[in-house]
C-alpha cells in the first residue's frame, strides 16, 4: 500500500531536526513481519495526538510503521479512539525527542510518551493485536480499519483489551510541603538553591484535566482559566505538581498584578482579568507521577523527573535556575532579577505534604527604607488596647504621600513604647496630602483608614519591605523601630523609589 506523500516528501532535513530516512513504499501491517520495538510519541503541533509507532520488516529494512491516534491509546475497555494510519517513520525516529521549527511540517514540540518492546498476537488485513510491555503502558490493545483512505490516510479504531498495569496508589494528601525561614543566604554543598517565586501557591492535580488546588485546599481552577489545560503539557497518564502562580511582568513575577486575580469568582470577571494579567505555573516539584507516590523518593529524583515531563510553554515552566551548592551568589543574582528571594532544599531529601520543615529553607531578599508616621489605625483581638497599624509616609515636593499601613514586627515592648508617642503626636487633621475622601474610603487599605487617628508627621520610622508597588504602596512592610536621628522631611520619596528599584 502506497502513500501519496511519503516520510521524505514532507520534510526537509536541512531545516528540522528530524532523522532523515527513505523508506520504501509503506508496509501494511496487518501482514508485514513485526519488529520487536515501539514508541508512543507527544506532538504538540497545532493541537496536541499521540502518534503510535510499530517496528516491523520492509523487506530487510526495519522501518516504523505509524498510526496518528488524536487521544492516544484509549484506557479504558469499551471506549475506542480513532487512530490515522500514516505513512512509516525511518526507524531512527524512534529515539527522536525535540523541537520541529515553524515553517515545518509538524511544527512543535515532539516527546517520548511511552517506548519499550511489543509482541503481536494477532495480525491479518485491516486487524493488529498487540501487546505493550511500556514504561507507562503495559497491556493488550487491538487496531482495526474502518475506511480505507485516498491512498495517502487510513482511519482505523484503536481499542483497549486488557490493562495489565499494576493498580495505582493513592494520591497524596493534597496540602504543600512548607519552608521553614532562615535569616540569610549560605554555601553547602548538602543543598539545591532555586529561587522564591512571589505569587499563589497551587498543587496541579493533572489527569484528564487540569485541578488547582491552593494552600488551604480550596478548588481555584476556575480563577485561572488559562491553566486549565495544563494537563496537555505534561508527558504523563497523571500527575501531580507543587508550584506557583505568577503574573509575570517584563519577565519577573509581579504581585500587584496578580492581586487583581486572586480573590474574582465572576465567570466574566476572571475572563477580562485573563486577558489583561494572564499567569504561568511555574512547577518546582513532582510528587505523584503515572500512578505512583513520588514523596519518599529523594529531591533530585523529582527534580529530574520534573524536567522531563513538563513541556514548557507560556502558560508552564519549570522553575530555575536550580544550582548547587551556592546559595549566597543566587540570592545576589535574584536580588538584582526583583525577585522575592531563594529556597535551599536540602539533597535527598523526601516531600512532607503539609509539614514544615528544615530541609527546605526560604531566605528572602527585602528592602529597608525610612518612612514618616502620619497615624494609626485601631488596634482589634489581642491589640484592641493598642494599634493595628502604622499609617506611613514619604515626601514627594512639600506634600506627604500615603505609601502604606505597617502592621507586623512590633513586639509587646515596642507596642507599649510608641502608643504613649503616637498620642502624644496626635492632631484631628489628616496630614497626607492624598485625597481623603478616598482615604476614608478605604482605597488604601481598608476600615483601618476610614477610623484612622493622625499625628504630627515628625516621627521617621525604620521599614522593611518586599517590593514597592505601582500606586506607590509598600508590600509586606514590617516596622524594624523608629529613628530619632532623621528628620521626617528627609524621608524622599525618590529616595524609596530608589531603594525599590523603582527610581
Amino acid at each position: 500500500m502506497a502513500h501519496g506523500d511519503t516520510y521524505s516528501d514532507k520534510r526537509s532535513f536541512d531545516r528540522t531536526p528530524e532523522p532523515a530516512g527513505t523508506p520504501r513504499a509503506d508496509v501494511d501491517p496487518g501482514v508485514a513481519p513485526p519488529g520487536r520495538r515501539f514508541v508512543i510519541h507527544q506532538h504538540h503541533a497545532r493541537r496536541l495526538h499521540f502518534d503510535l509507532r510499530l517496528e516491523m520488516m520492509n523487506g530487510d529494512l526495519p522501518v516504523l510503521a505509524s498510526w496518528a491516534i488524536p487521544k492516544n491509546l484509549p484506557a479504558e475497555r469499551g471506549t475506542p479512539h480513532l487512530a490515522v494510519h500514516v505513512e512509516d517513520h525511518p526507524i531512527d525516529y524512534g529515539s527522536f525527542s525535540g523541537t520541529i521549527p515553524a515553517g515545518n511540517y509538524g511544527a512543535g514540540e515532539v516527546r517520548i510518551f511511552d517506548s519499550g518492546s511489543y509482541e503481536v498476537l494477532e495480525q491479518e488485513p485491516g486487524k493488529l493485536s498487540f501487546r505493550l510491555h511500556g514504561r507507562r503502558l503495559k497491556g493488550v490493545w487491538h487496531l482495526a480499519r474502518t475506511r480505507s483512505g485516498d491512498g495517502r490516510n487510513e482511519e482505523w479504531l484503536a481499542f483497549l483489551k486488557q490493562d495489565e498495569r499494576e493498580p495505582f496508589e493513592p494520591v497524596p494528601e493534597l496540602k504543600p510541603m512548607l519552608a521553614t525561614a532562615h535569616p540569610e543566604a549560605f554555601d553547602s554543598d548538602d543543598f539545591l538553591f532555586e529561587p522564591k517565586w512571589d505569587g499563589v501557591r497551587a498543587l496541579a492535580v493533572c489527569t484528564e484535566e487540569t485541578v488547582l488546588v491552593s494552600r488551604t485546599e480550596r478548588n481555584i481552577t476556575e480563577a485561572y482559566p488559562e491553566l486549565s489545560q495544563l494537563h496537555e503539557r505534561l508527558v504523563s497518564t497523571g500527575a501531580v505538581l507543587d508550584g506557583e502562580i505568577v503574573a509575570l511582568e517584563g519577565g519577573r513575577p509581579s504581585f500587584e498584578r496578580l492581586q487583581s486575580r486572586i480573590n474574582l469568582r465572576n465567570a466574566r470577571d476572571v475572563e477580562r482579568a485573563a486577558r489583561a494579567a494572564p499567569v504561568t505555573y511555574i512547577a518546582f516539584d513532582l510528587i505523584y507521577l503515572d500512578g505512583r507516590s513520588l514523596t519518599e523518593r529523594p529531591l533530585e529524583e523529582r527534580k529530574t523527573l520534573l524536567e522531563e515531563v513538563v513541556v514548557a510553554s507560556e502558560r508552564v515552566r519549570v522553575s530555575s535556575p536550580c544550582i548547587e551548592s551556592e546559595g549566597t551568589a543566587l540570592l545576589q543574582a535574584v536580588e538584582q532579577w526583583g525577585l522575592e528571594g531563594i529556597v535551599a532544599k536540602r539533597k535527598g531529601c523526601p516531600y512532607r505534604p503539609g509539614r514544615r520543615t528544615r530541609d527546605w529553607l526560604k531566605i528572602k531578599v527585602v528592602h529597608e527604607a525610612d518612612v514618616v508616621v502620619g497615624g494609626w489605625s485601631p488596634g482589634e483581638g489581642a491589640r484592641a488596647s493598642s494599634f493595628g497599624a502604622l499609617l506611613v509616609g514619604a515626601y514627594d515636593g512639600d506634600g506627604l504621600r500615603f505609601v502604606g499601613a505597617v502592621g507586623t514586627g512590633f513586639s509587646q515592648a515596642m507596642l507599649d513604647d510608641l502608643l504613649p508617642r503616637l498620642q502624644e503626636h496626635r492632631v484631628q487633621e489628616c496630614p497626607f496630602s492624598d485625597d481623603l475622601a478616598q482615604l476614608r474610603l478605604g482605597r488604601f487599605g481598608g476600615r483601618g483608614l476610614r477610623d484612622a487617628r493622625w499625628v504630627r508627621p515628625e516621627l521617621v520610622a525604620r521599614v522593611e519591605f518586599r517590593e514597592l508597588t505601582s500606586a506607590p504602596r509598600l508590600r509586606a512592610p514590617s516596622f524594624k523601630g523608629l529613628r530619632d536621628d532623621k528628620e521626617a522631611r528627609d524621608c524622599r520619596l525618590s529616595d524609596l523609589l530608589a531603594e525599590a528599584g523603582r527610581a
